[in-house]
């Protein structure tokens, strides 16, 4: 397995996982999430424009060719009311199903923890939902903790 940084020619791959992942929000919560057509999951503009951006990190993980799963983070200063931190939002995180339970998401997380390091970071942040208990337990092993909570009663 190769781990690198996205290309303008990984569009394609990138854009069915994108939307894989879009499709199973939808059928974990359909009272929330919307089915979008899979071009919506993630345009080509935002995905050209987060490869220009040096404060974001897109990496794939690749076999013979074809993406096996990808990663995307944010660098970002908080402000407010909180101290002004330097932080790195890992915003997305997919492996296909049949590749899961082998370490890629922990290689491709660890990528991720290096560079926010060397960006000069202090914490690395990340959001999911309640439903995705895989994931949860997934981070929880990576070492992170939970921060906050939200939620939600239903009417």
């Amino acid at each position: 397995m190769e781990i690198r940084k996205l290309t303008e020619a990984d569009y394609e791959q990138v854009l069915e996982q994108y939307a894989a992942g879009d499709e199973l929000h939808v059928q974990a919560r359909p009272d929330f999430f919307v089915h979008r057509e899979k071009e919506e999951s993630y345009p080509r503009e935002a995905f050209l424009g987060n490869l220009a951006d040096p404060a974001v990190l897109q990496l794939g993980a690749f076999e013979d060719e074809r993406l096996v799963g990808f990663v995307r983070a944010t660098l970002w200063m908080e402000s407010g009311m909180v101290k002004g931190l330097k932080t790195v939002c890992l915003d997305d995180i997919y492996i296909l199903p049949a590749c899961r339970r082998r370490g890629i998401a922990t290689k491709l997380f660890s990528e991720v923890e290096t560079w926010a390091k060397a960006q000069g970071a202090v914490r690395l942040d990340l959001y999911t939902w309640g439903f995705n208990r895989g994931a949860i337990a997934m981070y929880e092993a990576l070492g992170m903790t939970p921060q906050q909570y939200v939620f939600e009663k239903k009417l």
